[in-house]
């Protein structure tokens, strides 16, 4: 199964109280169901889809355009709110990508209790499929079964 994300490369100029103006580039993911982004190491480890997998992409919610918005504004914020920039940053979007990040869903017995786990590649992290409901409502949607 593979999730649909926004890769997205951003520079942004601020000033902090004391100090000179600043350059920085920064690097986020924008998930295209869910709506959340966040900052990203660049190195994303990517591969060739082949025709076969189109079946198994989640469909997006959220058009590029709507994600790069929010990619904007999470920084704006981010470097007001948390950097404490003088000004408004001056931010511009360097490039961006549609990724389909691979995700597994597998069995695994949590206090004596079978569940369904949702594992994530890149970030190497699972949890538990019931918290995320646009999977499960696709999964029922090509005919599989959960239980």
């Amino acid at each position: 199964m593979y999730y649909p994300y926004i890769f997205s490369e951003w520079t942004i100029e601020y000033k902090q109280f004391f100090g000179k103006k600043k350059t920085a580039k920064r690097f986020l993911m924008t998930n295209l169901v869910r709506g959340e982004t966040h900052f990203i190491d660049y190195r994303v480890r990517t591969q060739q889809l082949d025709k076969s997998a189109e079946g198994e992409m989640i469909p997006p919610t959220w058009t590029k355009g709507k994600a790069l918005e929010e990619g904007n504004e999470f920084l704006r914020r981010y470097y007001i709110h948390t950097i404490r920039s003088w000004k408004v940053p001056v931010i511009q979007n360097v490039r961006s990508q549609l990724l389909y990040l691979p995700y597994e869903i597998y069995w695994k017995t949590d206090k004596g209790k079978k569940q369904l786990y949702l594992y994530e590649y890149m970030s190497e992290t699972s949890d538990k499929l019931s918290k995320f409901s646009e999977i499960q409502d696709f999964i029922k949607q090509k005919g599989g079964v959960l239980q």
